[in-house]
């Protein structure tokens, strides 16, 4: 760390933070927060790499759930919502079958969002709060 920061920190730990102090609790609600959004990012690269090809709804949630991912489980409406986020943004198409049923397939807006998710370790900040809480 740069010598700046180093001195920032120490600055800091005197004055603004000298008062602060965590309990037992707030260091567990942190780390189920921190587990939370881990599994977020999971289940957010997962979707992504499973609509590299073209899926419905249905099967995703039926190849998710072959990735252990069982969130959407009983509530697809969440998966629909981030799917109709993602095609609102632009990172994916979507068309109706004769037989009435929309298929999704990440465009080359998506898969270049998918490639820099895959480099990058925290991709809910990257992309899946973006997309999905505004």
């Amino acid at each position: 760390m740069e010598n700046r920061l180093i001195d920032l920190k120490k600055s800091m730990d005197k004055t603004a933070f000298s008062k602060l102090k965590f309990t037992e609790q707030h260091r567990n609600a942190i780390q189920e927060k921190m587990k939370y959004e881990e599994k977020e990012d999971a289940i957010f690269l997962a979707v992504m790499q499973l609509l590299v090809q073209e899926k419905t709804g249905y099967e995703l949630v039926k190849f998710l759930r072959g990735r252990g991912i069982d969130k959407f489980e009983g509530n697809e409406g969440i998966l629909y919502t981030f799917l109709h986020s993602l095609e609102r943004d632009g990172y994916l198409n979507s068309s109706w079958s004769e037989a009435n049923i929309k298929h999704y397939r990440l465009n080359n807006k998506g898969r270049n969002l998918l490639r820099k998710s895959e480099k990058k370790p925290i991709t809910k900040q990257f992309a899946f709060k973006v997309l999905v809480e505004r």
